[in-house]
C-alpha cells in the first residue's frame, strides 16, 4: 500500500486511522450532518421499543411489540450512525462502548427518554475534551479515548461478571 500510495494520500489515511475531528471539510459536512440526523431519528424511533425490551421479549412481544422490526431499525441506526462518523472521523474507539454506561451510572436511570440524549451529550462532551488533550499533547484521539475508555469498559465487564456469578 505504501508503495503504490502517494505521499499525501498516505499520510491522510494514517491520520484517518488515528481519528481526527478537525480534518472533516465543510463539503463533507454536507453529507455528515443529513447521515448524522437520518441516524438520530431512527434512535429517537426505538426509544419505546428498547424501554419495553428491558422487560423482557416476552414482555415486549405480549405488549405488541414487533421484535424483528424493532432490532433491525436499531441495527440500522447504529450502523448508520457508527459508519458515518468512521468514514468522515475515522475510528475514534471506546466512546460508543464507554459513555452509555457512564451516561447509565451518572443518570441511575434506564429509561430510553432520558439516556439517549444523555449519552448524545456526554459522548459528544467527552469525545470534544479527548479532541482538546490529544491537540494539547500531540497525541491521537484514539490514544486518549483509549486511556479514558478501556477501564470503563473493564469496569463493566467486571460488574456484570459478578452480578451473573
Amino acid at each position: 500500500m505504501q508503495y503504490l500510495s502517494k505521499e499525501e494520500s498516505l499520510k491522510a489515511f494514517v491520520i484517518w486511522t488515528m481519528g481526527a475531528l478537525g480534518d472533516v471539510t465543510s463539503g463533507q459536512l454536507l453529507i455528515l450532518v443529513p447521515s448524522v440526523f437520518a441516524g438520530l431519528l431512527l434512535a429517537v424511533l426505538t426509544i419505546k421499543p428498547l424501554n419495553l425490551l428491558l422487560f423482557g421479549e416476552e414482555y415486549a412481544v405480549t405488549m405488541g411489540l414487533n421484535i424483528r422490526r424493532s432490532r433491525s431499525l436499531l441495527f440500522l441506526s447504529t450502523t448508520l450512525l457508527a459508519g458515518t462518523i468512521t468514514a468522515f472521523c475515522g475510528p475514534i474507539g471506546f466512546i460508543g462502548l464507554a459513555m452509555p454506561h457512564v451516561t447509565r451510572m451518572l443518570f441511575q436511570n434506564s429509561d430510553h427518554h432520558v439516556l439517549l440524549p444523555g449519552t448524545i451529550l456526554s459522548g459528544a462532551s467527552i469525545l470534544l475534551l479527548c479532541d482538546i488533550i490529544s491537540k494539547i499533547f500531540t497525541l491521537p484521539i484514539n490514544a486518549i479515548t483509549a486511556l479514558l475508555g478501556i477501564p470503563i469498559v473493564v469496569w463493566v465487564v467486571l460488574r456484570n461478571k459478578s452480578i451473573t456469578a
